[in-house]
């Protein structure tokens, strides 16, 4: 009789450690054991319904619109939140994606500057600039030298340093960057005028400066989209200084 019992208990224990082993959504919420297993992932904007991409795998963030195939990769830097939770902040110190402790997201968009709710929608493939030809950048390179020519009404001098072959996403990128600096610069075109040299080279971080008549671009592409600086950043860079 007595190993009837033990038999009846025994059973009943395994059936409750199974029920305690189903999912609980509340529970997993708590414990932050859902969305934040989802490093990489697309999010919607509870106002337009719109998706961009999140990729939290590697030690920056990187986030790109889903809609705009050419839009610009941001990359984005974990800061601690005022209050809690982790601030995403790109290169210049604007946050873009605020998350919870608990998995929310906060989006803030340049169409809504406050902040609007994102939620999770899926899991999704990491971010990687895609592999280029030295042909491709030296095309685009010809091609933003001739717009920078133009908004500073004059000829300029393009250069840059040679990329290992696995580095050249990412300088073909450092130009795109340039070029998307340059078109939002037009109106303020007074403040670059004197710039005769654009170079672009290698170095350890990214970076952007001006040094007299010439402006430099400094990739690291062993980086991925994190070793060229943002088109704010090179924007914040030629308009350094020069009001």
């Amino acid at each position: 009789m007595t190993r009837f019992f033990v038999a009846i208990l025994s059973v009943l224990l395994i059936a409750g450690t199974a029920a305690g082993l189903q999912s609980n959504p509340l529970r997993d919420r708590l414990l932050g054991s859902s969305r934040q297993q989802e490093t990489t992932g697309w999010y919607q904007r509870a106002d337009t319904g719109s998706f961009f991409l999140f990729d939290r795998s590697r030690s920056v963030a990187l986030l790109r619109e889903r809609d705009d195939p050419t839009a610009e990769v941001l990359v984005l830097f974990p800061n601690r939140a005022p209050g809690g939770g982790t601030a995403f902040v790109t290169d210049t110190g604007r946050e873009v994606i605020r998350l919870t402790g608990l998995g929310g997201a906060t989006y803030f968009p340049a169409d809504a500057p406050n902040g609007v709710i994102a939620d999770f929608a899926s899991a999704a493939g990491s971010l990687a600039p895609s592999p280029r030809s030295p042909e491709e950048v030296r095309a685009l390179a010809e091609q933003v030298a001739e717009d920078f020519a133009d908004l500073v009404g004059d000829n300029i001098d393009l250069g840059y340093a040679p990329a290992p072959r696995a580095g050249l996403g990412v300088q073909y990128d450092a130009f795109r960057m340039l070029a998307i600096a340059v078109q939002r610069i037009d109106d303020e075109r007074r403040r670059v005028r004197g710039i005769d040299r654009v170079s672009v080279t290698i170095g350890s971080e990214p970076g952007a400066y001006r040094d007299d008549r010439a402006f430099v671009i400094v990739i690291a592409p062993n980086y991925g989209y994190a070793g060229r600086p943002s088109s704010e950043f090179i924007m914040g860079a030629l308009l350094d200084g020069n009001a």
